[in-house]
């Protein structure tokens, strides 16, 4: 069956670029949250189940769930809301986001920018707070409506370029977000993780002391609710987050007066380690961590309180940061924008990102 509708069917819509037919793209029995890629090939599935929860996809002109399954006659239809990004404020207006930086921050290291140009490949820096992607019918501030803003005012060359970005980083995590300028570098660096040929290394605070290196090979599960969940299967080494204890240090040595003498680092101590992986997951260093014992410091959805999988996960106050990618032909490295680290712990932290032991 073709996607033209008979003019003699006067009651069927003309089918565009933002509908389709569910029986003519074989999407019969599909999910609607699967069958929505057809029209948002590059929006991952939290992205387009947000697209649904807001009523911006309808199906025979109604509005459905995620879950809804799709029959014979159904026509799915894009809302003209979600076609284009909305647009964002000014790079000017990001200095409040610097001036929010949480305690401990570098307020001049908190601003989103271009790092680098290597090649099709573009690199840039994400601070925590701030969203990835833009969000689907929302008017938060994202680094992906920013980017036309920052490839100008950082490269003349490059201002009216529209990199498509290739990594998601948490709202509380910083650090780095590779992007690429063609579909064949984007294509390129898909084969290159899926390789294993992409190293990402982070830097974490874990609650307790972590006494030697440990990786978790558990497989997650990212379909269901906010939570991820770590199951008892292996997942494949390309999947596997490894930890590496970098410095120990005590509540006394941090200077963080956003956090009274209760807080959980107080109780516990704290461990600054390093992280790698090869691809993500969502969520997978956090839920990680927190699978055997240390969880990041305070984290508000995975930390040592928070058992309820539908625990609101927005006040972000842990630190995490992806502080360096590497791939053959490209790597970057950006140091975390953490003022209350230790001399010693700052310098093992940036020889960590450097190279990887």
């Amino acid at each position: 069956m073709s996607n033209d509708i008979s003019s003699t069917d006067s009651a069927a819509p003309s089918l565009t670029p933002t509908q389709f037919e569910a029986e003519s793209q074989n999407m019969v029995g599909q999910r609607l949250d699967f069958a929505l890629s057809l029209l948002l090939p590059q929006m991952g599935l939290r992205g387009r189940k947000r697209c649904i929860e807001n009523g911006l996809v309808l199906v025979n002109g109604r509005a459905c769930s995620a879950a809804q399954r799709l029959r014979k006659g159904d026509v799915v239809i894009l809302q003209d809301a979600v076609q284009e990004p909305k647009d964002v404020a000014p790079l000017a207006e990001t200095e409040e986001q610097s001036a929010a930086c949480a305690p401990g921050m570098d307020s001049n290291q908190c601003e989103p920018r271009l790092l680098a140009v290597q090649g099709e490949l573009c690199f840039f820096f994400k601070p925590a707070g701030l969203h990835t992607a833009a969000l689907v019918g929302g008017t938060a501030p994202s680094l992906e409506g920013m980017l036309p803003q920052l490839l100008a005012s950082s490269v003349d060359s490059l201002a009216g370029s529209c990199p498509q970005l290739l990594q998601r980083l948490d709202h509380g995590t910083s650090g780095l977000v590779c992007g690429a300028f063609s579909p064949e570098a984007a294509d390129d660096f898909r084969r290159l993780e899926v390789a294993g040929h992409c190293e990402k290394r982070y830097v974490a605070l874990l609650a307790g002391r972590l006494e030697e290196d440990f990786t978790v090979r558990r497989a997650l599960r990212t379909d269901k609710r906010n939570k991820s969940r770590v199951l008892e299967r292996d997942t494949g080494r390309t999947r596997w987050t490894e930890f590496f204890p970098l410095y120990y240090f005590d509540g006394p040595e941090l200077n963080l007066p956003a956090f009274d003498e209760d807080s959980q680092f107080h109780r516990v101590g704290l461990t600054l380690a390093g992280c790698r992986i090869r691809r993500g997951a969502r969520h997978q260093i956090r839920a990680h961590a927190a699978s055997f014992g240390h969880p990041l410091w305070n984290d508000p959805l995975y930390g040592f309180a928070s058992a309820d999988e539908d625990a609101d996960a927005s006040p972000s106050v842990f630190f995490l940061h992806h502080g360096c990618l590497t791939l053959p032909g490209a790597t970057c490295i950006v140091p975390p924008p953490w003022t209350f680290l230790p001399e010693p712990a700052a310098r093992r932290a940036l020889e960590w990102l450097n190279t990887g032991y």
